[in-house]
């Protein structure tokens, strides 16, 4: 399911803003462990100045002050003695080692006898102040340059979707700075284009299907009118100008139908009861030679439909059982909707050019229901509205 539209300034600002927190942490992360390890080899430096400094002569061993000794294991204080007792010191190399009062960086090499020689340098955590309020300030300051970058990135786009916007107001076609806004702006304008065409042609097909049905029925009503105002016509013609009758009516019905389908946004839906309707549908075609049988048609109640528009869906229905199906149509009705079920004939007489079909799918659209087709043994269409739009009870 989509989520909620949101502004592309939102979501350009939240993704920046969440890489940079990223970022920055994992900065000071880092930055704190290269100060704490000495990873950018100052202290490393100083360690092996001083064991120059001891190699040389320069110093008088064992040398301990506040913030280092150098000297020998035996010479070392006790304290620093069970730190370095708990870790194998390899010769010529710098390691870390944490004690309850702070860290040491020790150093291990060999004196001109080869007696094991310590560099060690203590800080204590007094001496050792954290940095990470220092790294929060320093990225506080990073914000200024970043917020400037992300306000001017966000201007050019704004203004580039400002053009976009105001050249489908208009004729005129601004140049756009960003490819993918050019391209979209063209899209638009092709979409905008095509749409304006489709309905320019969907109104003169509709103006010209209206006067070439009209025309002819209207033609018709007026002949019939006159032939009954005739009073020499033969007793047996009056069943065939009734018949006539008739079909002109039912001709007129289903052009009204199809002509308001082809404009289903002028279909005037209200709350009509339906089993009157299928009443009415099931009893005309019985004339027909269709035998419909209702199920549970007492289930269906009130739609929100076009009573022309129905009646047009039922005559499909039922032209296509005639042609295509094999004995008695069962309607089942139910608070969900309606299913049409019968058997198919084993090898059709006649095919259609499924113009039937798109009329009941284009009617169930304009009604807001969902048709479903399953075709095996038996045809079986259903028809389904939204609960919404049903009333229950």
């Amino acid at each position: 399911m989509m989520n909620k539209p949101q502004s592309l300034g939102r979501y350009f600002i939240l993704r920046v803003g969440v890489f940079f927190l990223v970022f920055i942490t994992i900065w000071i992360q880092v930055a704190t462990w290269v100060y704490h390890f000495a990873w950018d080899d100052t202290t490393e430096h100083y360690l092996y100045q001083d064991l120059a400094l001891v190699h040389s002569g320069q110093l008088t061993l064992p040398l301990m002050t506040q913030e280092k000794f150098i000297g020998f294991l035996d010479d070392m204080p006790l304290n620093y003695q069970a730190v370095l007792n708990i870790d194998d010191i390899e010769f010529e190399h710098t390691f870390l080692l944490s004690s309850a009062n702070g860290d040491m960086y020790v150093l291990k090499s060999e004196d001109d006898e080869g007696r094991s020689l310590f560099v060690i340098h203590f800080f204590s955590h007094q001496d050792s102040p954290s940095l990470v309020p220092i790294f929060i300030v320093l990225s506080s300051f990073m914000l200024i340059p970043l917020g400037l970058l992300v306000w001017r990135v966000w201007r050019a786009m704004s203004r580039d979707l400002n053009r976009v916007t105001r050249s489908l107001e208009t004729d005129e076609v601004p140049n756009a700075r960003f490819i993918e806004m050019s391209e979209l702006q063209s899209t638009v304008k092709m979409a905008r284009f095509a749409q304006q065409h489709a309905q320019k042609q969907e109104r003169l097909f509709s103006a010209f299907l209206s006067h070439e049905v009209r025309t002819p029925l209207t033609h018709i009503h007026h002949s019939m009118s006159r032939l009954q105002q005739i009073d020499e016509i033969p007793l047996a013609a009056l069943d065939v100008l009734d018949e006539l009758e008739r079909g002109q009516q039912a001709l007129t019905d289903i052009a009204d139908a199809v002509l308001l389908l082809s404009h289903p946004n002028k279909a005037r839906l209200g709350r009509h009861a339906l089993l009157p309707l299928l009443m009415r549908w099931q009893t005309k075609w019985r004339e027909h030679g269709l035998s419909i049988e209702l199920v549970n048609e007492h289930k269906v109640g009130k739609q929100a439909i076009e009573p022309k528009l129905f009646e047009l869906l039922l005559i499909q229905v039922a032209k296509n059982a005639l042609q295509h199906g094999d004995g008695a149509l069962r309607l089942r009705c139910d608070e969900d909707g309606l299913v049409f079920d019968n058997t198919i004939k084993a090898k059709p007489m006649l095919s259609g050019h499924g113009l039937g079909s798109q009329m009941m799918s284009q009617v169930c659209d304009c009604f807001g229901w969902k048709l479903n087709v399953h075709i095996d043994n038996n045809y079986t269409l259903s028809i389904n509205w939204k609960l919404t739009n049903t009333e229950l009870g």
